[in-house]
């Protein structure tokens, strides 16, 4: 038997989490190489719309780092009163997880 069958599933605070570490990193590692690279002096909107195109462009535009870090913070906040308080998890919290889980 392995460690892992010997351990309980993950919770879902954890996963929620886990989602949130991930948009967290992605977003901090793009604003430092934003940071770095003269084709982000436009923003990231303008970048992103000029490298995708289109509204597939302006829709990922919307996105920016600095609000993928404020959506992380809010998915670690669900989760932590989840795990603290057992305040239910918002779907959309559990839906974003699983789709990211690898």
């Amino acid at each position: 038997m392995s460690a892992s069958e010997l351990l309980p599933p993950p919770s879902s605070a954890l996963t929620v989490h886990q989602a949130a570490a991930r948009i967290r990193a992605l977003a901090e590692r793009a604003l430092e190489r934003m940071a770095r690279n003269e084709y982000w002096a436009g923003g990231w909107a303008a970048g992103v719309t000029n490298a995708l195109g289109g509204e597939e462009g302006e829709l990922a535009g919307l996105f920016t780092p600095e609000l993928a870090i404020q959506f992380a913070d809010w998915l670690d906040t669900s989760a932590s009163h989840n795990a603290r308080y057992g305040t239910p998890l918002p779907e959309f919290a559990l839906a974003v997880a699983r789709s990211l889980a690898p």
